[in-house]
């Protein structure tokens, strides 16, 4: 696929609602409004997880449609070579410091995240340096069934039924968790179902695109208003009634993935030359890599007791080690993708 502009741009600005939230304190009076999700941590991985969805699915349904079947070994690979090298640092880093006892020492708790099953985690396994794996856990959990699903419904209208079906779970899921006990020992939100919802509603997006792609860039291109309708439903939160909150990750899905088609189909427009500045693309370039950092430096909330987990180094620390990481590690890493188109 070739380069989006504005997608990177995306990348940034969920990467910076991530740093930005776990540098503040909880207790503010922020984090009781409305207004809290539109800048949260949490709204910053759903903008990423959205944006995740729309992109892996455009991609499978471009080579199922090509070749007739998706090559499984070489899109694990690929998932892979992108992935692991910082995941590789971070936990061998995590591990020194558990062995020293520097920080909590949860040994169920790290084989947990590093088997990607970290949102299912028990609260007694929680380690707040681990605690951000969970959106890893529930995109790769994704990795392992979309494929194969693709493959076996095959069809688009069978596909659609599947993606409305499980999103529908996932509301339901979301409207009732609460009354239930076991919530009170599990990230219950952080579960597959229901926190696949904001990727499925990037698939859906990816999936209309890539089998619509003539009526859709007739419907979107140059229409600006499809983009004011996609920010509306963003910024739902502050005026949604209080029946609707729960299902504030699927409104504000369907509003970035109308945002994404409209980036796709408005390449040239001013709007996106703006929004695909070179500091943000590049900032969303490395925004993995600063994802998966952060959770030693900032962890998710202010109050660390090692000197580099302390504001202004923390946060200085983190995007120095992103870029190094990214230009001296990752990059030629990247590289070996190729060999598994």
């Amino acid at each position: 696929m070739q380069y989006i502009k504005g997608f990177d741009s995306l990348r940034a600005f969920s990467i910076v609602l991530v740093v930005v939230s776990h540098l503040l304190p909880f207790g503010l009076p922020l984090f009781e409004t409305r207004f809290w999700h539109l800048v949260s941590g949490e709204t910053g991985v759903q903008v990423f997880f959205t944006l995740s969805g729309f992109l892996i699915t455009s991609l499978l349904i471009n080579e199922f449609r090509v070749k007739g079947k998706i090559n499984f070994k070489n899109f694990f690979v690929r998932r892979f070579i992108r992935l692991l090298p910082p995941l590789i640092l971070f936990y061998g880093v995590i591990a020194i410091f558990m062995l020293q006892g520097s920080i909590q020492e949860n040994w169920i708790g790290f084989l947990c995240s590093f088997a990607y099953v970290y949102n299912f985690v028990h609260h007694d396994y929680y380690t707040v340096e681990l605690g951000h794996t969970w959106s890893l856990a529930v995109e790769e959990q994704f990795y392992l069934t979309w494929p194969f699903l693709i493959v076996f419904l095959k069809q688009f209208k069978f596909l659609i039924v599947a993606i409305v079906f499980l999103t529908i779970c996932c509301g339901f899921i979301l409207c009732t968790y609460s009354s239930f006990s076991f919530s009170e020992k599990y990230h219950v939100k952080r579960w597959f179902f229901p926190a696949v919802a904001p990727i499925l509603i990037g698939s859906l997006a990816g999936l209309i695109n890539s089998f619509k792609a003539v009526s859709v860039d007739a419907f979107f291109s140059k229409k600006y208003y499809f983009l004011f309708i996609g920010i509306t439903l963003f910024i739902s939160p502050l005026f949604l009634p209080n029946l609707l909150l729960p299902l504030i990750s699927i409104l504000q899905a369907l509003g970035v993935s109308i945002g994404l088609i409209w980036l796709f189909y408005n390449q040239e427009s001013r709007t996106t030359r703006v929004i695909d500045n070179r500091l943000f693309r590049y900032l969303g370039q490395i925004s993995y890599g600063i994802y998966v950092y952060q959770g030693f430096f900032l962890r998710t909330g202010p109050g660390g007791e090692l000197a580099v987990q302390q504001y202004p180094i923390n946060i200085m620390l983190v995007l120095l080690i992103a870029v190094l990481s990214f230009e001296c590690y990752e990059k030629p890493i990247l590289k070996l993708k190729k060999r598994f188109v």
